[in-house]
């Protein structure tokens, strides 16, 4: 399990680059939570929220040997998250919890639904901003 994520609204991949654990007083739209694989539950949350593929995150920084990485959401998951009503995401966090992928990771429902408003506020903020969705993992 990764020890933290934080999903953020930033400027730009240059910008996105420079946060992690060490910069956590940015300044910037952000929630943090632990225990999921960014990448792996937002293929979740895509398929579950739109239907057909997921489409894979874009890396902005690829994981080295300090265990970073930095991704930017796919546009077409940031979009559905703006678009859900609270009733889609709270719908949509307990089929997430019910994946098989998901039974031993320990996420209850209620973190989870926690978990996915947080972040569809999140790209609500990016799209009005106008700025891109990442995340950092470690």
């Amino acid at each position: 399990m990764p020890f933290a994520v934080e999903f953020f609204v930033a400027l730009d991949d240059e910008v996105a680059s420079e946060m992690g654990p060490q910069y956590r007083s940015h300044g910037l739209p952000a929630f943090m939570c632990v225990g999921i694989y960014p990448d792996d539950v937002m293929g979740d949350w895509e398929v579950l929220l739109v239907g057909g593929a997921a489409t894979s995150p874009r890396v902005v920084v690829a994981m080295a040997n300090d265990g970073l990485e930095v991704l930017e959401l796919p546009e077409r998951l940031g979009s559905a998250l703006t678009q859900a009503s609270r009733e889609q995401l709270v719908e949509t966090a307990r089929a997430w919890v019910g994946l098989e992928t998901m039974k031993d990771e320990g996420i209850s429902v209620k973190e989870a639904v926690e978990i996915l408003c947080e972040v569809a506020g999140l790209a609500r903020t990016a799209a009005t901003l106008r700025q891109p969705l990442y995340c950092w993992a470690i």
